[in-house]
């Protein structure tokens, strides 16, 4: 990139939701999109996911966490398309 100019501009949204199921499992949901746009050439990105989780409460303090998740980005720019899937399995500590 020249000195002085982004590279690119970043756009993203996300909309999320979250549900207690009972005293100890609470799910959350989430969706979002990104638009990155190039500066200097006329190359785009866009960029949407969604996914959904549960956290199992073993105290107030911590729980037990999962997510799976689903990536999909789209280009104008040769070679740049991929889908993404993950599963996430970790710790929550809140105070």
């Amino acid at each position: 990139t020249t000195s002085g100019e982004s590279g690119d501009i970043l756009y993203s949204g996300r909309l999320t939701g979250e549900r207690q199921i009972r005293a100890n499992l609470t799910a959350n949901a989430a969706l979002g999109l990104d638009w990155r746009d190039y500066i200097g050439i006329d190359g785009h990105d866009r960029v949407l996911s969604a996914e959904a989780g549960l956290t199992w409460w073993l105290n107030r303090y911590a729980g037990l966490t999962t997510r799976v998740r689903s990536e999909k980005l789209t280009s104008n720019l040769p070679g740049r398309d991929y889908t993404a899937n993950s599963i996430f399995l970790g710790v929550k500590v809140q105070r």
